[in-house]
């Protein structure tokens, strides 16, 4: 298996390391697999997250490519004027023309992690190529179990003495006017806010409804932001789409799959939903 790094895109300005399948043949790949950045952590992925998949995937006969957007990692920014998600959209619409042309595929799945994931689903609503993706600590929102549960989290952090300091401060701070407050959704994960969630809504339904596999994969290492495998239900349970996704909760990891066993489950779950959901069809 040769591994092979090329640079591509419009302004010869994106760096992507193709992994072809371990075993090729003369037919074209069912799908090839987009790997990309993880916020500003290199193509390589956080913990060469990236480049385990591409290994395993290649042993599954699916070729794959890892890049870096623009102006991340060894590529360049780009010459135009786009904002950054809209860049990072044409990226990756770039490097699937060259894999297309590379591997004679039309068939695509991403693993999206973090801004990965916001960046994927962008794709896959442009581009009926994008026909998977899965999605990282994307956007939460939330339930009345997670806020519990986010209150209980605090309360062991900081004590009850520091807690009835917060809840002081709090209760001080409703005396004064806040107009300017970022409304609770607004919550920051990665570099992007999650937008109202009638919004993503409208997002996911779209996508489930014209076929596209919709993998929800949150890590058990950010508290205040997913904290219990009922939340997904919670937050999605009452739209059309939920029963066309899949989704896991991998309370073993934390948000940049550090440890070994987080990783090592990560790879596992995604064969899993790679065989199962994707290559059966």
């Amino acid at each position: 298996m040769a591994e092979q790094t090329l640079i591509l895109g419009t302004d010869n300005h994106l760096v992507a390391t193709f992994t072809p399948a371990a075993h090729p043949s003369s037919d074209p790949p069912r799908c090839v697999a987009i790997l990309s950045n993880s916020g500003v952590i290199p193509r390589v992925g956080p913990h060469r997250m990236n480049v385990q998949l591409a290994r395993r995937f290649a042993a599954l006969g699916v070729p794959s490519v890892r890049f870096d957007m623009s102006g991340l990692g060894d590529s360049l920014r780009a010459s135009g004027n786009l904002p950054v998600i809209d860049q990072w959209v044409a990226d990756t619409q770039a490097v699937m023309d060259a894999a297309q042309a590379r591997y004679g595929c039309d068939q695509f799945l991403m693993i999206g992690f973090c801004s990965g994931a916001v960046v994927g689903h962008l794709v896959a609503l442009q581009d009926r190529r994008m026909r998977a993706v899965l999605l990282w600590d994307l956007y939460a929102y939330p339930t009345l179990e997670f806020r519990v549960r986010t209150f209980l989290y605090k309360l062991r952090r900081a004590g009850m003495v520091g807690a009835m300091k917060k809840l002081w401060a709090r209760v001080s701070a409703g005396f004064r006017a806040t107009p300017d407050a970022a409304p609770e959704t607004a919550r920051w994960i990665g570099m992007s806010t999650s937008p109202p969630i009638e919004e993503f809504v409208q997002r996911a339904q779209t996508l489930t409804a014209d076929g596209v596999e919709l993998f929800f994969v949150f890590s058990g290492g950010e508290p205040e932001f997913f904290n219990h495998k009922g939340q997904f239900k919670a937050m999605f349970g009452r739209y059309p789409f939920f029963d066309k996704v899949a989704f896991h909760y991998l309370e073993v990891s934390d948000h940049l799959v550090t440890s070994l066993k987080a990783q090592s489950a990560f790879l596992s779950m995604t064969e899993l939903w790679l065989r199962q959901r994707i290559l059966k069809q």
